[in-house]
């Protein structure tokens, strides 16, 4: 049986596809499957999949008919892969060799570990601009010391990290009620990170490239929108697990603190939303003539 499943949803990615294909070609751990969910590309990308597929047995090219929503095409390779282990790759990122090797090492030795993450190296090929962003240290072994640290020190690269397929499943469940690509990344690891369901792996990076920044970025008052939902969403998850009501309440402020660098800071939105709701109303009014 496949031990992985990693799926590739492109669009029009010519300019990094091969390169990201070649990545995955050349990891040192070998028992997995590829899926590339070609969102109906039309620059070069497709023919591309189609020559690294017929050349390697383990990839396989799916090309959509039309072009579909990119969540939908994210869901569509989850419901296509076969493996215990999956994983999402976006077409212009990159790991080291090992990276495959030492995230299922961490889910083979650790059962009860939903999500394997690794360190992150983030490139914005637009600015030039790169930094490195380390894994978070826990204050303690206990799973609420755990979920703490997974929570304040979280990267929406995790998103791309090594799942069990049925947590993955389960994660995009609840973005179901979600009606935002903004921040979603994190309410998909979102059961994980309260469960302390996270593992650290050390020793392999993960090479993020920002290439086309900005596409799903929110006005100041959808933004607050995305905020109150996603608390709300993440304060139910909370309300879910069987922690006491004492680390329940830890829990929710830690949310707070989390939401504000991950999502938007609370009072800094509030005052934008404002603002801009003001500015609305201003030009809807028309003006009046004496």
């Amino acid at each position: 049986m496949i031990r992985t499943s990693i799926v590739i949803p492109t669009f029009n990615g010519v300019a990094t596809i091969r390169e990201c294909l070649d990545c995955i070609r050349g990891q040192s751990f070998v028992d997995f499957e590829a899926i590339i969910c070609d969102n109906a590309s039309t620059d070069g990308t497709s023919e591309i999949c189609a020559e690294v597929a017929a050349a390697d047995s383990r990839f396989v090219h799916i090309r959509n008919d039309k072009t579909i929503p990119a969540l939908e095409n994210f869901k569509q390779g989850l419901g296509l892969a076969r493996a215990p282990y999956f994983m999402w790759r976006a077409d212009d990122d990159l790991t080291d060799e090992n990276h495959l090797r030492s995230t299922v090492r961490t889910l083979d030795e650790n059962p009860d570990v939903k999500l394997a993450v690794t360190k992150i190296h983030r490139i914005n090929t637009t600015s030039g601009r790169e930094a490195d962003y380390p894994l978070p240290v826990s204050s303690g072994k206990d799973r609420l010391s755990r979920a703490t640290a997974t929570l304040l020190g979280c990267h929406p690269s995790w998103f791309y990290g090594l799942w069990r397929r049925e947590a993955a499943v389960d994660g995009l469940s609840i973005v179901k009620a979600y009606p935002y690509l903004w921040a979603f990344d994190h309410l998909v690891t979102m059961r994980a990170m309260l469960h302390g369901e996270v593992a650290f792996v050390t020793d392999s990076v993960f090479i993020q490239r920002i290439m086309r920044e900005g596409f799903y970025h929110l006005d100041p008052v959808e933004r607050l929108a995305a905020r109150k939902a996603y608390v709300a969403l993440s304060r139910k998850l909370i309300a879910d697990t069987d922690y006491s009501e004492n680390e329940k309440a830890v829990l929710r402020g830690v949310l707070e603190k989390h939401a504000n660098k991950r999502v938007a800071p609370w009072f800094k939105t509030h005052k934008r939303a404002l603002r801009a709701r003001v500015a609305r109303f201003f030009r809807l009014v028309p003006p009046t003539y004496r």
